[in-house]
């Protein structure tokens, strides 16, 4: 890769600083692979409240600047730090939209005023790049929560000399999540309704999808994998979105997921009970011993298969299929560790399944 490009990264969350789902690790890992390739990258994100209780070494930027939501004018505050691989990461400071408890609602339900919330993020991401010294050649926008960004490119934003010949790339991380909202709210983004508010744009039966404004206004689409890809594109799997990404074919790739071995690694990583690799193995028995014990499971399974689940509780995660035969799962004489946090029903379902089957589930609340 030629050194020298220059590549903005939104995401709505980023590891280290803020995490539900893999959207984070990807989001945090690849400008840092990127950076060693030689790409100047940069990281846009809120300032969670999760975040400033993590306690990075924050600087301040930019005070007092004006974001436009609708008719008016809000104010952000924009703070710098970095990643551990030495990336800039720009958070942006809004107390009532950022400052809760987590990132996009409880298990309850979706937080009221995301479409204000990431609205706000859109314009502000935008905003800040113009005035900050960078000036990004792509701008990589991550799942329906910066799907306004593309829009507002072709938009209000697409005569403004700072933002020609810059391009956007907008990637899929999960389809299920859509952005869906009431078409009311459409005067808050500053798109106008007659040229964004159509079938072949934003508009989805009779809604505002920000997932589709993200994959029609961006100048590529990229998802998780190369069958992912495919997939999306047939009835089956595309969520109601096949017909536009099919559309979109042309411009859609499927870049399969990378891991960073820097980070995950059980040679070295810190945090295991013991380290291990495939020349030493004896460390694996005794980080399954440590989980039984942290998970107050019956000691008796050390000697029996250990099954463990990383992932958001969701049905589009097909966790309602593991509540459909978990008790089959079970009669194997095997134990079950699960660590998410999401779906209100689900978490209640597998801890329903811990009182039943008492030492054999572990469930931890969490992400």
């Amino acid at each position: 890769m030629a050194g020298g490009l220059r590549v903005l990264f939104l995401s709505p969350e980023v590891v280290p600083f803020a995490k539900t789902g893999g959207l984070a690790d990807v989001a945090g890992a690849l400008p840092g692979a990127l950076k060693r390739l030689g790409v100047d990258a940069r990281l846009v994100l809120p300032l969670y409240r999760m975040v400033r209780e993590k306690d990075f070494d924050m600087r301040p930027v930019l005070e007092n600047l004006k974001v436009p939501i609708g008719k008016e004018n809000l104010t952000a505050n924009i703070l710098e730090t970095q990643t551990e691989d030495g990336v800039p990461v720009y958070l942006i400071e809004r107390e009532d939209m950022y400052d809760r408890p987590n990132l996009y609602g409880t298990p309850e339900g979706d937080y009221y005023d995301n479409f204000e919330r990431f609205t706000f993020l859109a314009h502000a991401s935008l905003k800040l790049t113009e005035l900050i010294p960078f000036r990004p050649e792509v701008i990589h926008c991550h799942d329906w929560q910066t799907g306004l960004v593309p829009a507002l490119m072709k938009g209000p934003y697409a005569d403004v000399p700072f933002f020609r010949d810059i391009r956007c790339v907008f990637t899929v991380h999960n389809l299920g999540y859509q952005g869906l909202f009431s078409a009311e709210k459409l005067p808050l983004t500053g798109l106008p309704e007659g040229q964004f508010f159509r079938a072949e744009g934003l508009e989805y039966w009779g809604k505002i999808s920000l997932l589709k404004a993200g994959i029609v206004y961006s100048d590529a689409v990229t998802t998780v994998s190369p069958k992912y890809g495919q997939e999306i594109q047939t009835p089956e799997y595309g969520m109601g979105m096949d017909g536009i990404l099919y559309h979109r074919r042309a411009y859609l790739r499927g870049i399969l997921n990378g891991v960073d071995y820097g980070r995950w690694d059980p040679a070295k990583d810190s945090h295991l009970a013991a380290n291990y690799s495939p020349q030493k193995m004896g460390g694996k028995s005794r980080c399954k011993k440590a989980i039984i014990d942290e998970m107050k499971l019956d000691r008796k399974l050390n000697k029996r298969p250990l099954l463990g689940m990383i992932s958001r509780l969701d049905a589009q995660k097909g966790l309602d299929l593991l509540v459909e035969i978990i008790d089959d799962i079970l009669a194997l004489e095997v134990a079950l560790v699960v660590l998410g946090t999401g779906d209100e029903k689900i978490q209640n379902a597998i801890q329903e399944a811990a009182e039943r089957h008492p030492g054999r589930v572990g469930l931890k609340i969490g992400f």
